[in-house]
């Protein structure tokens, strides 16, 4: 008989599964290459007003018709009043991208009216001229809300402008600080931040696979609140405080602690469907979706219908949206992004500890079927043969002939055995 177990292994067989190892090691620098053209650039590669808030303000008769022709567009989405203290409140209280003014001036046209019959026509026609209405033309913007946001609103208050003979004034609201002149700095704030989140779970299912729920949580805990300290103590070396007080500067990182934390608790979520694989799935969930959609790298009312249907209900415009409203506008709709992003916190949460006890209860009902198994089979395996004797027989009686006198009737003669000639007994 020939022994095989200590065959090595066919080169063929072995060549096939270093092939497998290269091809599993490039699947996820392949992911990113593909993915993140997919995403960024479609995301970002025409900054294109798409229904960008519009408000035209002014006496209805001039900025009715103004109002409608913008929002007949795919770039705006106009509405317009009379009231003009809304023109630059809207603005800050961020209900709008943008807002254009129109005020009319009309010059007293007495003299027009009471000119002598006699008066040639040519001075009836400048008089008549003189008696036509002038107008001033005034647009709210906000830098902070991007500046190719700004220049939009702009460019559409210019066109308004020129179609009522004139040119408009601008007022920026909501400037950016000298330091963050590009208006980028707090989406840096969100993205390295994020790593923090995700990272550590990535790390910790490496190192420790099997750790508890609890102790997932608690590690996304202590980052969201190191994280925030030290990537914005970091960027103030260069940016400062924005200009902002100390309470915003306060807001700012409680929000991004929150955020941190959502990050997490969706690493952690992913983790729990994927396990190993979880990388891929927190990828493509925390960095190709939401950063994009985030409004940070580029304006929301810039982006492309799908990014913004995404940017409407994601939790990383809550948390771009919540920083802005912070350090920009006294914390002007802050309210709506902030209850967007806690939707998701909670909402992550409580997932995750269903699916866990889900999960968890799935294994005790296996372990259960396993171990009632096993005690069925060895209760089988130590049952008694049916065939085999159940108590000891005795073949012979054991006596001792001394001192004893046997009955003629019983030995016929025959003297018994001692115990020391014992034939010993069946079981």
């Amino acid at each position: 008989m020939t022994d095989t177990s200590a065959r090595p292994p066919e080169p063929g067989a072995a060549s096939s599964a270093s092939v497998k190892k290269v091809l599993a090691a490039l699947l996820l620098p392949l992911f990113f290459i593909v993915v993140f053209p997919l995403m960024f650039v479609s995301a970002l590669h025409n900054p294109t007003p798409h229904n960008l808030s519009l408000l035209v303000v002014g006496p209805t008769q001039v900025v009715g018709p103004i109002a409608d022709g913008l929002d007949d567009t795919d770039e705006f989405a106009a509405t317009h009043t009379d009231d003009e203290a809304e023109a630059r409140s809207s603005v800050e209280n961020r209900t709008v991208d943008g807002a254009i003014l129109v005020t009319v001036d009309t010059p007293v046209a007495a003299e027009a009216e009471t000119a002598p019959a006699e008066t040639d026509k040519s001075s009836k026609t400048d008089k008549a001229a003189a008696a036509a209405p002038t107008f001033t033309v005034t647009t709210y913007f906000a830098n902070a809300e991007g500046r190719s946001v700004a220049s939009t609103v702009q460019a559409a208050a210019a066109k308004v402008a020129g179609e009522l003979g004139t040119t408009a004034k601008s007022v920026d609201v909501a400037p950016l600080a000298k330091t963050d002149s590009l208006g980028v700095t707090l989406f840096y704030i969100l993205t390295y931040t994020s790593l923090a989140a995700y990272l550590v779970i990535i790390v910790l299912t490496q190192v420790q696979p099997k750790a508890r729920l609890r102790t997932r949580f608690a590690a996304v805990g202590v980052a969201s609140v190191i994280a925030p300290l030290i990537v914005f103590g970091l960027s103030s070396i260069w940016v400062g405080d924005y200009g902002a007080s100390f309470g915003s500067i306060m807001g700012l990182l409680g929000v991004n602690a929150l955020y941190v934390f959502t990050v997490g608790s969706a690493a952690i979520l992913i983790q729990q469907f994927l396990g190993n694989a979880a990388t891929f799935g927190i990828m493509a969930f925390i960095v190709f979706l939401n950063f994009p959609s985030a409004g940070g790298a580029g304006p929301a009312a810039l982006l492309p219908p799908f990014w913004q249907a995404i940017h409407s209900f994601y939790f990383g415009a809550g948390a771009m949206e919540s920083f802005r409203s912070i350090i920009y506008f006294d914390g002007n709709g802050a309210t709506r992004w902030i209850l967007q992003l806690l939707a998701w916190t909670v909402g992550l949460v409580l997932a995750t500890i269903v699916v866990h006890l889900a999960k968890t209860t799935i294994a005790q009902k296996r372990q259960i079927a396993i171990l009632s198994a096993a005690t069925v089979t060895r209760a089988t395996d130590v049952e008694p043969d049916p065939a085999a004797p159940k108590h000891v027989k005795i073949d012979a009686y054991l006596v001792d002939d001394s001192g004893f006198d046997a009955d003629p009737a019983i030995t016929d003669g025959t003297k018994l055995r001692s115990i020391s000639a014992l034939e010993g007994a069946d079981r």
